[in-house]
């Protein structure tokens, strides 16, 4: 059984990392494109994405832990604390900044498709440097939990 929840565990992982890849694909064609069309479906793609994340994340974390209880692992070992805490920011961090950022520049866009063109507020919302830096942090995050999961040094 603990094989098959780790099967299970590596699958949403899988599906996790793919939802990151869309939404930085989105981001970085978000940063290239002038045109509002164009802007408004990477928008999309990232909405789209940034909800199939978060099952993804909550499933291979439920699945991990008993993954983890079968094969003899305390729950309480470092690297798994290490863990919870890695997967109680994935699940915050984004609707606080991500999603409310996403949301305010698709208000935005029945002015900016008027004005055929892109607000520079909503450029700001989706490029900028606060942006950016959620983004950084939460790529961050996949790493930690790569090396947290392969190695587990807590």
């Amino acid at each position: 059984m603990g094989e098959f929840l780790v099967f299970l565990h590596i699958f949403f992982i899988a599906l996790l990392l793919m939802g990151v890849g869309v939404l930085d694909y989105a981001s970085i064609k978000l940063h290239k494109t002038t045109d509002i069309k164009e802007f408004g479906v990477y928008m999309l793609m990232g909405k789209t994405a940034g909800m199939m994340t978060p099952v993804a994340a909550i499933a291979a974390g439920l699945i991990g832990i008993g993954a983890a209880s079968q094969l003899g692992y305390s729950l309480t070992d470092g690297w798994l604390i290490a863990a919870y805490i890695g997967l109680a920011a994935t699940l915050i961090v984004p609707p606080l900044t991500l999603k409310k950022w996403g949301q305010a520049a698709g208000k935005m866009m029945p002015q900016a498709m008027a004005a055929g063109k892109i607000l520079p507020e909503q450029r700001e919302l989706m490029t900028g440097k606060k942006h950016l830096a959620v983004e950084v942090f939460m790529n961050a995050l996949l790493i930690f939990f790569f090396f947290d999961m392969v190695f587990k040094p807590f």
